[in-house]
């Protein structure tokens, strides 16, 4: 796992940092914010001096994807150049002990990086500051970047009975839905969406070419990624997004036959932001089943209980692909994702044809979750 500022993107070589819309030069580099000239002669400012910065970075031996090196670099070159990192691990009593006070304060995952008062007298920490949560009283700022590992669940291949309940890895009740414990269901493609994401969207499309170049012999399931929260649903394109992900859901409920769902779908993927989603309840897809369902508690209960899946999972980025229920992939273009899931079932017809489109931009992408990772961007 690699650590990064959300929306927070290396450019030019790591000389720039871009926080929102806002391009930085890394401390020390002379330049100024705007790109402009160093000042010079009677108009020029001496900068303040730096301010020292201590820092504690909490993480657990056990982890694998719980590199931080990187991290504590970019911080130090690009915001406190003054910067002192002190790491604890999980194991150790000081360990366990901040980590006591962490999960008292809402931080329960790691690893996590917290810095003592004091910090925000660094001269840039303006523009790092939206990143920062205050936590403990004021003890610390909590720098808020992704962090998936509980030191304190069960790690489910490690041989080890991690909680101390007597069962071990895929016995503990809570690997039940990790990657490597999950049974495995052969010619099963799942695809995790936003409905009114880009990139969804021709993940969708792209498996039409698919399914019929394998003759019906792929089963093929769509799940959404959105929040539940006190008052309902969030997703990142908003309440339209929601509430296409319930109609969609509503479609393939009641019209699995002949696949009439995924009509829906490829239909409302050609202007999925329109609101005239009537205009797809065609062919035996009857708009009053799907607008019954989807505005009452019935389509509510089918997205709360679909999104538990992709939260099992850690499905942030849309489109996530899972071959065999176990084997997750990227992919946009429809031969990318044939060859996926051939990969995983030998003997699946059409795996030697190569398939054509629909064509896609270059580099991929995806929503939310790793959206700009791996040459990719991130679509609205």
């Amino acid at each position: 796992m690699q650590w990064r500022l959300p929306f927070v993107l290396g450019l030019a070589g790591a000389l720039t940092l871009v926080v929102g819309c806002e391009s930085l030069k890394p401390v020390g580099s002379g330049g100024s914010s705007s790109g402009g000239a160093p000042a010079t002669g009677a108009s020029a400012k001496v900068p303040p001096p730096e301010v020292e910065v201590s820092a504690i970075i909490l993480t657990d031996k056990r982890c694998k994807d719980c590199q931080t090196a990187g991290l504590q670099d970019n911080i130090k070159s690009r915001f406190f150049p003054k910067m002192t990192v002190k790491t604890l691990d999980y194991g150790d009593d000081e360990g366990k002990k901040l980590y006591k006070e962490l999960r008292e304060a809402g931080v329960t995952m790691l690893p996590a990086m917290i810095f003592e008062k004091g910090v925000e007298k660094a001269e840039r920490y303006a523009t790092i500051q939206r990143w920062m949560a205050d936590i403990a009283n004021g003890k610390w700022k909590h720098l808020k970047v992704p962090a998936k590992f509980d030191p304190t669940a069960e790690i489910c291949d490690n041989k080890i009975d991690d909680t101390g309940d007597g069962k071990v890895d895929c016995d503990d009740p809570g690997c039940k839905e990790d990657l490597v414990c999950r049974e495995e269901m052969p010619r099963l493609a799942q695809v995790f969406i936003m409905s009114q994401c880009p990139f969804g969207v021709q993940a969708v499309d792209a498996m039409k070419e698919v399914l019929e170049n394998a003759k019906g012999k792929i089963k093929f399931d769509v799940h959404y990624i959105a929040d539940r929260n006190d008052t309902g649903f969030t997703s990142l394109h908003g309440q339209p997004e929601v509430d296409e992900d319930i109609r969609q859901l509503c479609a393939k409920k009641y019209y699995q036959a002949k696949n009439k769902w995924l009509d829906y779908l490829w239909c409302r993927n050609k202007d999925y932001r329109s609101a005239e989603w009537e205009k797809c309840a065609v062919a035996g897809v009857k708009a009053d089943v799907i607008k019954k369902c989807s505005t009452g508690d019935e389509g509510k209960k089918l997205l709360e209980e679909d999104i538990k899946i992709g939260k099992a999972l850690q499905v942030s980025g849309s489109p996530t692909w899972l071959a065999n229920n176990k084997f997750r992939f990227s992919g946009l273009a429809a031969n990318d994702i044939k060859s996926n899931i051939c990969q995983h079932n030998k003997d699946l017809e059409g795996c030697d044809k190569t398939l054509s489109g629909p064509k896609v931009a270059a580099g991929g992408g995806s929503c939310g979750g790793n959206c700009g990772g791996g040459g990719g961007s991130c679509g609205k």
